[in-house]
């Protein structure tokens, strides 16, 4: 039947079969709903999501034994420096590592000691905060992610094993 058609009635069938379905698709997808907005929302919620567990494993406490006589403040900065030796090499961090000063913050709360440590690398510096408890002889730290925004607060907070 459509060899009996003229060459000119067998296009315009084409192109109205071709406008028809370009219809149909356009108007099905318009049926489906604003996307872009559920998608936007989405995409951003999980984006933050896998941010806050990047920070929650950044921020993570570390312990290491404290030795018998060992002075507490060198024992926090030799043990800070292996974990971010290992960071460096785990490509966690960037190096080279340039060094660790710890110094208390506070009194002893229940054989608690504070500190506040500062760590430079590839220079830039890096917070920790630490706990040295002399009774149980272990140092616990957990570096110190700042938020995204300037006086936003923690957005993931520190575990507070790493709190005096």
């Amino acid at each position: 039947m459509l060899h009996q058609l003229p060459l000119w009635a067998r296009w315009a069938l084409a192109a109205a079969v071709g406008i028809a379905v370009l219809a149909t698709i356009v108007i099905a997808t318009n049926r489906a709903g604003p996307e872009g907005v559920a998608t936007e929302e989405g995409t951003e919620d999980e984006i933050n999501r896998i941010a806050d567990i990047a920070i929650a494993e950044d921020q993570a406490p570390h312990f290491a034994n404290l030795s018998a006589g060992a002075m507490p403040a060198s024992a926090l900065e030799r043990a800070i420096a292996s974990d971010v030796r290992q960071r460096i090499s785990d490509h966690n961090m960037v190096g080279p590592l340039q060094g660790v000063s710890c110094s208390a913050t506070g009194p002893a709360s229940a054989g608690r000691v504070p500190y506040r440590c500062t760590l430079r690398s590839a220079g830039v510096a890096y917070s920790f905060l630490a706990v040295v408890d002399e009774g149980r002889h272990r140092l616990t730290w957990c570096k110190v992610d700042p938020p995204a925004q300037a006086n936003a607060g923690p957005e993931v907070p520190l575990s507070p094993s790493c709190q005096g």
